[in-house]
Parts: C-alpha cells; structure tokens; sequence
C-alpha cells in the first residue's frame, strides 16, 4: 500500500529541495508539486473577479486536478507519494489522503530573502511580499494549527539539513508501519 505524505509551509522554505533530496534516496517516490497545478493568470482571473489574482489562496491553483491525480497514482506501482505545496493542508479534499502531515515553518525576513532570489510568472508586484504573501502564509499557517483533522509536524526552514532529517524520517516510519 502506498504511503501518501503532506509536505506543506510557506512560500520559499524548502519543500521543493526536500522533496528533490528524497526522491534521490527513497526509492519508487513520487513527488507532486503544488506549483504546476496554478490556473493560467486568464483562468485565474476568473476566479478573482474585479480584482488582482491572489495566487497564495487555493482559487489561484487547480487543486481538485491534483487530488485527481494524487489519486491516479496511489493506484499505481508507488511506495511513497510525497504532495508538496503552500497550500496541501489547507485543501480538505487532499488532506483526507494523506497517512502524514508536516509544515514548514519560517519567519518573515527568511521568506522574504528567499523569495527574492525567485522569479515569478508573473512577477511579483509592487508590496505584494507585505500585503498578500505575508499574510497569506499567517493565514495558512492558523488555518493548519486549528485544523483538528490533521497533526501536522512542524519544522523551521532556518535549520534545512534538519528539516530533511525530519521528513525522511516520517517519511521511513510510515513505509516502516505500512
């Protein structure tokens, strides 16, 4: 039976390295990246009408397309299936598969710095950081803490050889226990 885990934080902190890390040393692991599931900025702005796309809240991406194929795939030949994304805890449909929960926490000078070493599509406007990615992830962030349905692990990504550690670790006892 396939071990499907949650790997969710904020933007910039690390999931998409992890996720890259694992696939290198736990075989037959499949990783979904949250990010190839965005609306195109046309679809999006159906979904924000009359108003600038918000591309940190789930009506930005197609998140019913990724349970689809999250689903797909936990039928297939997989031992691990790993769902990484800023908003995986946030999106009860998908969460209802997953066997693990991790967050990825960071604070708000390390999002930023990281953020700016990235280039978006479409960029990132002017104050868009301080008025919609910031108080975005709080919100993400409060939303998984009262969750009751999932106990997610939570990690800082200012230790990230840590952060690792620790999902490789949940990672081998689920694969352990299954």
């Amino acid at each position: 039976m396939v071990v499907v885990i949650g790997l969710g934080g904020g933007t910039n902190s690390g999931k998409t390295t992890i996720c890259k890390k694992l696939v290198e040393r736990i075989p037959n692991c499949l990783v979904f990246n949250q990010d190839k599931y965005f609306k195109t900025l046309e679809e999006a702005k159906l979904s924000f009408p009359g108003r600038d796309v918000n591309w940190e809240t789930c009506p930005a991406l197609k998140m019913d397309d990724l349970v689809a194929d999250v689903k797909t795939e936990m039928n297939k030949n997989h031992d691990v299936i790993i769902v990484e994304g800023h908003l995986v805890l946030n999106f009860p449909p998908l969460v209802e598969l997953f066997d693990a929960t991790i967050f990825i926490t960071l604070s708000r000078d390390l999002a930023q710095k990281r953020r700016l070493t990235r280039t978006y599509d479409p960029p990132d406007g002017p104050g868009y950081f301080e008025n919609v990615v910031w108080p975005g992830y709080l919100l993400i962030l409060e939303e998984v803490r009262r969750n009751s349905n999932i106990k997610p692990l939570f990690l800082d990504a200012a230790d990230p050889e840590k952060c690792y550690t620790a999902v490789e670790d949940v990672v081998k006892k689920c694969l352990s226990s299954n």
